[in-house]
């Protein structure tokens, strides 16, 4: 994963624009979406069980029918953005999402809810990808990581928000009217991005839609070493932070007597962490590169894990919860950074990196995150071990691509290269491939010094 930033693949390069904070702030909740969506009606769970005459199993059901719809979309938002444009597919998710929303709150049957809460995953990860996107397409290099670490800013708050949200709405409404003020917020973002958000990519830049030709592209980005391995962190970044998300309400009350009142402090404090280090994560990306930036946040996240782990041991409730803070915030550090480092090197196919970052993403972030809460609430260790393990993965994959040289960027396949011709012999041969502009001859044996 080398710092430096080649040139985008010969067709359509990033022209550098200033993003308005009004966008930024759109831009930000955009990526919050999904995880918004899915977390703000967890407290109305039980209530939506009784309604429906169900069990809570069933009801659960739903909530992974919003995360396959969130990966569903985010594989189609890129392809289909970077064809079309960002605007046009973006507004229509946001009215799509808040149509989906509001038939949620008007369904008596399980089935029929599972579909309806795909459908709003699916336009949710619309948000996602093209967010991300559109960023990409107005920034690169370290002010690429400088702006994915002002959207962490926006999408942190998601934690803090959307369960004392869910909760305070459940004392003026049931889980129906949750829902309508999920159609709410659809409306409200759609509404604003009509005014605030601008197409970011013009026509000459778009890549038209074939099936066969977005299976290569997929495929293309898949095997980029760079882009493999920032995604691979980024999604084993998102499962440590999954797995505290998801177990620590039980750990810390079941296992160190911290009350519910206490526990939501607890976890705003470490959503502000992330927050914090977001922003920390920038500043190392500037002065060290994103890869050396990558290089110190993971230790010393996996080191909170294994903090975690140590006063799991010595039952030491006071190091468990410093520790936790740690790794969250430290965690924060590192997500924003992978994210650019992913996105780098894709400008030409900036919608469909995005959707693939976001499928690994939520991909392997859920599908190993839970795996803390299988093993027992009793105690932080399983969680401790399951971060350790993910957050240790990652250092070693950063290890690794510090250590291999750079394979050159992967191309479109749409975007076809000249074909080399031999070099006639003679002083002056012509530079079929890499065309140089017009300079003063060279002194012989002199070596020519990169731009």
């Amino acid at each position: 994963m080398p710092d430096s930033s080649p040139p985008d693949q010969r067709v359509g390069q990033t022209r550098e624009r200033s993003v308005p904070l009004a966008a930024m702030v759109l831009f930000g909740a955009m990526t919050g979406l999904g995880p918004f969506s899915m977390s703000v009606h967890l407290p109305g769970l039980p209530h939506m069980a009784d309604d429906l005459r169900t069990n809570p199993s069933s009801i659960q059901l739903t909530m992974t029918a919003c995360v396959i719809g969130i990966a569903v979309g985010q594989v189609l938002a890129g392809p289909l953005s970077d064809a079309t444009g960002r605007r046009r597919p973006l507004l229509s998710a946001m009215a799509l999402y808040a149509v989906a929303s509001a038939a949620c709150a008007l369904v008596w049957s399980v089935p029929a809810l599972a579909a309806l809460r795909c459908a709003q995953g699916i336009f949710a990860g619309f948000g996602m990808t093209i967010a991300r996107a559109a960023v990409r397409d107005q920034a690169e290099g370290q002010r690429l990581v400088r702006l994915f670490a002002r959207m962490a800013l926006i999408s942190g708050l998601t934690p803090i928000v959307a369960p004392n949200l869910g909760g305070a709405l459940l004392v003026v409404t049931d889980w129906r009217g949750v829902f309508l003020v999920l159609a709410g917020l659809g409306v409200v973002l759609g509404a604003a991005s009509v005014v605030a958000v601008r197409e970011t990519l013009p026509p000459e830049r778009r890549v038209p839609l074939r099936p066969k030709a977005t299976y290569r592209t997929y495929r293309m980005i898949a095997t980029d070493r760079s882009f493999l391995t920032s995604a691979l962190i980024v999604g084993l970044a998102y499962g440590a932070m999954f797995s505290y998300v998801s177990s620590s309400s039980f750990v810390l009350t079941e296992a160190y007597g911290v009350s519910t009142a206490q526990f939501g402090l607890l976890f705003a404090l470490n959503a502000l962490g992330f927050m914090g280090g977001s922003q920390l994560g920038a500043g190392l990306s500037a002065r060290f590169g994103s890869h050396g930036a990558l290089l110190r946040s993971l230790p010393v996240a996996a080191t909170g894990a294994a903090l975690i782990i140590t006063g799991a041991v010595l039952d030491l409730a006071p190091l468990v919860i410093a520790a936790l803070w740690f790794t969250v915030a430290s965690i924060g550090m590192c997500m924003p950074v992978a994210s650019a480092e992913a996105m780098r090197s894709q400008a030409r196919n900036a919608g469909t990196a995005a959707g693939l970052l976001g499928l690994v993403q939520f991909a392997l972030g859920g599908l190993v995150g839970p795996l803390a809460g299988a093993f027992g609430t009793d105690s932080a260790l399983p969680l401790g071990t399951t971060m350790l393990i993910l957050l240790g993965t990652a250092c070693l994959l950063c290890t690794r691509a510090a250590r291999q040289p750079e394979t050159a960027t992967a191309q479109l396949p749409t975007a076809q290269l000249p074909t080399p011709q031999p070099l006639t012999p003679g002083p002056l041969a012509p530079q079929e491939l890499a065309p140089q502009p017009p300079t003063t001859a060279a002194a012989p044996g002199a070596t020519a010094r990169p731009e």
